[in-house]
């Protein structure tokens, strides 16, 4: 069953449950936050992703920024790595990764990274003990366009599985990636197989919602230009502060 929740300026959230789920209870705007369970009082949210997210992706402080100014404070990020982009988010992204990098326990990049490992999506969990994981993968898999969506939709599900194991209570917030074109704005397959990939995954979240897990959906493909990037792929600052506003849209029902 698909329960419209949310729907912002920019962006249309949506709470996604499993076939077979019991009807959704909206929350009563003058009673607790009814996103986490009861004992999670502060939020722990961790940011797991590519270089969208780690660097030279930027959007991380502007979402600071516009939970701040919205007066939502009660939260902390939480990650194995320090912001390089001036807004101090811990975060768990990782450039040049795909999503089949974070199933193994850890990863290596030799073609970015020399002699470097990184934790994969299980150790992740239980370093850093988050009650939601904003999910923002798929670049990269995308890149050369010609990959299967199903093959990245997959390796969504096995995530998400690792993740529960990890905590069964987890909220997941899944983003539909940005408009991009590779190889320095010359690749329009990579368009199409990331707008392929966009299409694919409120059915695949809805597929896999639960509502001790629900999975949100936000959009940061809709209202995104690949021009606001220089390479039309990694946002420039406009880019960067559009993307930390679709994901504040995401957030703010969520966190409130």
């Amino acid at each position: 069953m698909l329960k419209p929740f949310f729907i912002g300026a920019s962006l249309t959230l949506s709470l996604i449950a499993g076939c077979g789920s019991a009807p959704v209870k909206m929350a009563d705007p003058a009673t607790r936050n009814t996103t986490f369970p009861e004992y999670v009082t502060t939020p722990r949210i961790m940011i797991v992703g590519d270089s969208i997210s780690a660097g030279p992706g930027c959007y991380k402080k502007h979402l600071k920024a516009n939970l701040i100014n919205a007066g939502i404070t009660n939260y902390q990020f939480v990650g194995s790595y320090s912001d390089d982009c001036g807004g101090n988010v811990m975060h768990s992204a990782v450039s040049c990764s795909s999503t089949a990098n974070f199933l193994d326990h850890e990863f290596s990049l030799p073609n970015c990274f020399a002699d470097k490992k990184f934790a994969g999506i299980t150790k992740l969990m239980q370093d850093n003990k988050p009650d939601m994981v904003m999910l923002q993968l798929g670049v990269n898999d995308v890149w050369g366009g010609s990959t299967s969506v199903s093959y990245v939709t997959d390796n969504y599900t096995k995530l998400v599985k690792k993740m529960r194991a990890q905590n069964p209570h987890v909220v997941i917030v899944v983003a539909q990636i940005h408009k991009i074109i590779t190889d320095n704005c010359e690749n329009m397959g990579s368009y199409r197989n990331a707008e392929m990939l966009v299409q694919a995954v409120p059915a695949w979240a809805r597929a896999n919602s639960t509502q001790q897990s629900p999975i949100y959906v936000a959009d940061l493909w809709t209202n995104s230009d690949p021009k606001q990037a220089p390479d039309c792929v990694h946002p420039d600052e406009a880019g960067a502060e559009r993307m930390g506003l679709n994901w504040f849209n995401a957030l703010k029902p969520l966190l409130q």
